[in-house]
């Protein structure tokens, strides 16, 4: 294998540089390698998926895959033989409004509680889709600015929920919410969600988006509650091999 090209938080830098992009190996399945492209507004084309394949290969992972694409990301994806593996509802709000009140209170969330919330992560979301700390990580730096918030309290868990919010000017996003299946139904949810919201109507937000799995009823219903509307276009998550 080659030796890994890494940059300072440890992700291999994949090649060619025209599109930067970096791969991290998914918790529980180190064959599998997450690729996240550094400008979420790039079309990567069928030769960049190529390239990142051979060289994915060339350092031990047999299986590539994407992170949520739009209609024009995922038709390149395709073009490149890979295969949609989920599809994701996006969500937008237009100016936040005030958020109702809610009884649950929501706290800092330290950089020591990173592996706190990826238990919490795993749970939610489960084996094959959870983020590691490192990941969640990598979410908190994915805008200018960012939030993040957790419940305590509530369960024997260290964390009972979280929420990364993000603002890049006027656009805000609730990057991740999760709830521990224990403490859900108890207002988790709707206490982190307020949180963000507020943060994002305080920074004048113009738009807020979010996007989940089409099947996850629970957090469709309270973005519905809380002023989100489903917009028709439809987020896809793709994955193949590295070799052919």
């Amino acid at each position: 294998m080659r030796p890994r090209r890494l940059d300072s938080d440890g992700h291999l830098v994949l090649r060619p540089l025209t599109i930067p992009a970096r791969a991290t190996a998914c918790p529980g399945r180190e064959h599998l390698a997450q690729v996240v492209v550094l400008d979420g507004t790039a079309v990567p084309a069928p030769q960049h998926y190529r390239a990142w394949a051979d060289d994915l290969a060339a350092h031990g992972f047999s299986v590539m895959r994407t992170g949520a694409l739009s209609v024009r990301q995922a038709h390149q994806a395709e073009l490149a033989g890979l295969e949609c593996v989920q599809e994701l509802v996006l969500l937008e709000m237009g100016p936040p409004p005030r958020p109702a009140s809610h009884l649950r209170r929501t706290r800092r969330l330290r950089t020591g509680q990173l592996d706190d919330i990826a238990t919490v992560d795993r749970a939610a979301f489960g084996e094959r889709w959870y983020l590691s700390a490192s990941m969640l990580a990598d979410v908190r730096t994915a805008t200018p600015t960012h939030r993040a918030r957790v419940v305590t309290g509530l369960t024997t868990a260290p964390v009972d929920g979280f929420v990364i919010a993000g603002r890049a000017a006027r656009t805000g996003y609730v990057q991740r919410l999760a709830v521990h299946p224990d403490a859900q139904r108890r207002g988790v949810g709707q206490a982190l969600l307020g949180d963000a919201v507020s943060w994002m109507r305080r920074a004048r937000v113009h738009r807020v988006y979010v996007n989940t799995h089409v099947d996850n009823d629970a957090a469709l219903a309270l973005y519905r509650e809380n002023g989100f509307r489903e917009l028709p276009e439809r987020l896809r998550v793709y994955e193949g091999p590295t070799t052919t």
